[in-house]
């Protein structure tokens, strides 16, 4: 499909004619792992006070209460659900990531099938089918604008940008859109595209990702009623992949379109911040694990990383828990304190910690454009004039060293077990395992709701 003129069509034509029988095994392996990473992180993610603020804000307008947030045991419209459960799997940073395009492709394309997904019977097999489509255009509308030979803006937020379109043509699949209309939703999504990296430290960091859940099930809802847009709305002159990159590479839109699939390059987090900052995180873990020292024995920290993360993550005192996320000395730090790099080392309590912060200031941060972006090297200098050097040539979760089924499954366990009993734990376990038998997958949702905590507009 490489050859076609206009790629918002090719995509269009592939996703309308895909069947779920044409799907490699390897592939439906790939997207069920990648579910039950999202479903897991939205149920970590589902008291965050981003969360809770937006349902705050947002939940008293509700309309009919249609679709559930994942472990709030509240039901809200669609959209409000969509927005609320991609925000919950996306505020601790623990999604998934396309190994190249660094986009989160997970969290905005499922909350957005889930939610519609309610409102009417949707097989297992038609929601994977629908979900795997979502995932593949939007790592290669992100490719087409940040990954080389395109030249990315630094400043746009993947997910924000790329996200929603995909999650566009997922919805569109399941309503069965023709071609032009799935063209048109492609169209709508685009435009309501955005995300910008200077509002990363913030409540607006995961509302990026639930604003692209949002906007791509609007887009596909808009579409099925006749709203139009463009047919090429991705590659034509002023189109999206001209105004979101320096220099696009549309290419990547459709080579080896139903022959290679995206998804394959997806990776799983082991810990919740940056994935720019795992290697660090590794290192120190590992350190810390070969050699018995004194921490007040330190002297100083020297780690160095990839160029790019050096932009990204150096945050020597990071003052709230968003900036922490992306703090790599706030990561060593705590690691090396806590022997430990989980959800509870980002918590605003940890950035205070007196051990912590005097870590941090021992800490020097080096970029090296040598090192692979999933490497680093840590060197800890003991007043003793003792040395320890540790290396990381691929950090954990990476596409050489990726997460077991076993580890993912611990991972969604140590999630679900803050909104879930532990038999419902096990039960959607199995749920995701066996999901594409499954008669009706809205169950999962409702299965996955949690405590209710007397929410009026479910009521």
């Amino acid at each position: 499909m490489s050859g076609t003129t206009n790629p918002t069509l090719a995509l269009a034509r592939y996703a309308v004619s895909a069947r779920a029988g044409d799907l490699p095994l390897a592939v439906e392996q790939m997207a069920l792992r990648t579910f039950l990473n999202y479903l897991g992180c939205a149920l970590g993610g589902a008291r965050h006070e981003s969360v809770e603020t937006a349902v705050r804000a947002l939940g008293q307008y509700s309309g009919p209460p249609a679709a559930t947030a994942i472990g709030r045991g509240e039901r809200y419209d669609i959209l409000l659900a969509s927005l609320v459960n991609s925000m919950s799997a996306s505020v601790y940073s623990f999604d998934d990531t396309h190994a190249e395009a660094v986009v989160h492709p997970g969290g905005p394309v499922a909350s957005a099938l889930l939610a519609l997904a309610e409102t009417r019977p949707v097989s297992g097999a038609e929601f994977l089918l629908a979900f795997t489509l979502g995932a593949e255009v939007v790592c290669r509308v992100s490719k087409a604008i940040s990954v080389a030979p395109a030249r990315g803006v630094m400043g746009w937020v993947q997910t924000g940008i790329a996200a929603g379109i995909g999650a566009a043509v997922g919805v569109g699949k399941l309503l069965a859109l023709d071609e032009q209309r799935l063209a048109w939703a492609i169209g709508i999504a685009a435009c309501q595209a955005g995300g910008m990296r200077s509002l990363a430290h913030s409540m607006c960091f995961s509302f990026m990702a639930g604003q692209a859940a949002q906007s791509g099930l609007r887009a596909a809802l808009l579409a099925e009623q006749g709203f139009t847009s463009s047919e090429n709305a991705l590659t034509s002159a002023n189109g999206y992949t001209e105004l979101y990159a320096e220099a696009a590479n549309p290419a990547a839109l459709t080579a080896g379109l139903g022959e290679h699939f995206e998804i394959l390059s997806n990776t799983f987090k082991p810990y919740p911040c940056g994935v720019v900052i795992h290697p660090v995180i590794d290192a120190c873990l590992e350190v810390g694990m070969k050699h018995a020292f004194d921490l007040r024995a330190i002297e100083r920290i020297r780690i160095e990383v990839n160029s790019a993360t050096l932009k990204l993550s150096d945050r020597q005192h990071p003052q709230d828990s968003f900036a922490g996320q992306a703090s790599a000395q706030h990561w060593a730090a705590a690691a090396l304190v806590d022997r430990a790099a989980g959800i509870a080392q980002s918590a605003p309590a940890k950035l205070r910690q007196p051990e912590i912060v005097a870590l941090r200031d021992k800490i020097e941060l080096a970029g090296d454009a040598a090192l692979a972006r999933d490497a680093a090297a840590v060197r800890i200098t003991l007043a003793s004039g003792e040395v320890l050097v540790q290396r990381v040539a691929h950090c954990r979760g990476a596409a050489e060293r990726p997460m077991t089924d076993a580890e993912l499954e611990q991972k969604f366990r140590d999630q679900a077990a803050t909104a879930l009993p532990a038999a419902e734990v096990e039960a959607l376990v199995e749920a995701c395992r066996t999901l594409s038998s499954q008669c009706d997958v809205g169950n999962i949702a409702r299965r996955a709701a949690g405590r209710d905590l007397g929410n009026t507009a479910g009521a």
